[in-house]
């Protein structure tokens, strides 16, 4: 079973950079990887060439016979015979054993083979440290304040490295964006640590190191999950040959991860080598991080997650207009964009473009006065996004009373007129601003650049009007040709 969110639309304005550095160590860590088999086997042929194997087995059996293990002593026997490499494993889980075996304490100085014993094991050691995947993984058994933190960023191999970092590419983008790059890195290192728990409070027998990304990911995800809360977002889904994409409440798929890594763990792998109670363990704690930060926050999530909620109303309420227009019902499609621009300001100046065509359409002057006056106000907000022409005829139909704006708009407006060839409008627009005491001062520096366009497309006359309301004096033809 595969249950993923789908990705968000990307503002790469402003980048992922907690994400990415994450990533980024990871990739590197999974290149030191890369020769660990060789590694590997270079470490344990001369473990077991150099003697050092059986001498150290040897004495294994004798400590456990000595401690009244006779149990376990027989069927380490028995794997001894078979020549089963888990035999050393079993040895080396036995962490007394171990500490005893590597301070002297079970093969003593007293030994007559203690020194070629002691350079032997010492060699050992130095190889098996050059092993990344074994210094830097959690060993529930002897475990490490470094390898707590190191072992969030290592993977099996590259399938397992690419599966996560697409995983926390997708997740990972928001709640970074909804947390900041700090508190990312916070969640992804802390969530990684209660990830460890069950491998720290009861040691898993099937495999002797943790590769604890996944774990530390799970955490990312089950964030993505409690920050959307009761909120609908889109998953894709698949079940055995069953797959496609769903829109369910974010929240009601944290349950069934759950589920899964604890029915995978206990019923369908049972045994196996894939650590399901770190990624339980991971989403739990992920849950619980982000379920305190909203509790801090009253309940609330964070202030990117109502920013979608809100784009994501205005999105409904643009595709209602839509279906009308589609409809030819002009009149309630009319009002559909003049509520979706009452309830949402900052929107697409396309859209006002839109909705002006529609009010014209409609044939009510009450909703084309107020569709003019919402270009204005687009226009004064972005002057370049809007239409130039849409934006004279705006301006030509208004009453003489202008709406209120700030003088930089209405110099902003004035300048988009003239430079998109508008001039006539731009002219009217000028005289009217010039009455107003507030205005005037914005209109007398849009006449010189009004002036300047008359020239250019000849018309003297018009400019030299301009340049008198300006208090510029025309330039004459032959000083401007020099």
């Amino acid at each position: 079973m595969l249950i993923l969110p789908l990705p968000a639309r990307h503002d790469w304005t402003r980048p992922p950079l907690a994400t990415i550095l994450i990533m980024i160590l990871c990739l590197i860590a999974f290149l030191m990887q890369g020769s660990d088999q060789k590694r590997s086997a270079d470490a344990w042929r001369f473990y077991q060439q150099s003697g050092t194997a059986q001498h150290e087995m040897t004495a294994y059996l004798a400590d456990l016979e000595q401690r009244g293990k006779t149990a376990k002593a027989a069927e380490v026997r028995q794997q001894a015979a078979r020549h089963d490499p888990a035999v050393f494993q079993t040895m080396e889980r036995d962490s007394d054993f171990m500490q005893r075996l590597r301070s002297n304490r079970v093969i003593t100085a007293s030994h007559a083979d203690f020194p070629i014993w002691r350079s032997n094991r010492t060699r050992f050691e130095a190889l098996r440290a050059r092993i990344v995947t074994e210094r830097f993984s959690l060993n529930g058994h002897d475990p490490s304040l470094a390898s707590l933190f190191t072992h969030m960023f290592l993977h099996g191999d590259i399938m397992h490295l690419s599966g996560n970092m697409a995983v926390l590419f997708v997740v990972g983008y928001t709640v970074e964006a909804a947390l900041g790059p700090l508190g990312f890195l916070g969640l992804y290192l802390i969530g990684g640590l209660g990830a460890a728990l069950p491998d720290l409070l009861v040691p898993a027998t099937a495999y002797s190191y943790s590769l604890g990304a996944s774990g530390a990911i799970s955490a990312v995800m089950a964030a993505y999950l409690v920050l959307f809360g009761r909120r609908r977002i889109d998953f894709f889904y698949w079940l055995f040959f069953v797959f496609g994409t769903a829109r369910w409440p974010a929240l009601a798929i944290l349950p069934v991860w759950l589920a899964n890594e604890l029915l995978q763990n206990f019923v369908f792998d049972r045994g196996g080598h894939v650590n399901y109670m770190a990624h339980f363990a991971g989403l739990l704690s992920g849950a619980l991080l982000i379920g305190a930060y909203r509790w801090r926050r009253q309940g609330q999530s964070a202030a990117l997650v109502h920013r979608q909620d809100a784009d994501q109303a205005r999105l409904l309420q643009q595709r209602k207009a839509e279906q009308l227009v589609a409809e030819m019902q002009f009149g309630p499609a009319a009002l559909a964009y003049r509520k979706l621009l009452a309830e949402h300001t900052a929107t697409d100046p396309r859209i006002v473009e839109e909705y002006l065509r529609i009010a014209r359409l409609a044939r009510q002057p009450e909703l084309l006065t107020d569709a003019q006056r919402q270009l204005l106000k687009a226009a004064a907000d972005q002057p370049r996004s809007v239409d130039p022409t849409l934006l004279a005829e705006a301006l030509d139909a208004m009453p003489r009373a202008l709406p209120k704006l700030t003088v930089a708009q209405w110099e902003g407006i004035a300048g988009r007129l003239i430079v998109s060839g508008q001039l006539d409008t731009a002219e009217r627009l000028l005289l009217r601003l010039m009455s107003h005491p507030d205005n005037r001062s914005a209109a007398l520096r849009q006449a010189d650049r009004l002036a300047d366009a008359f020239i250019a497309i000849g018309d003297a006359e018009r400019a030299a009007l301009m340049r008198r309301l300006s208090g510029s004096r025309l330039a004459a033809p032959a000083a401007s040709a020099e």
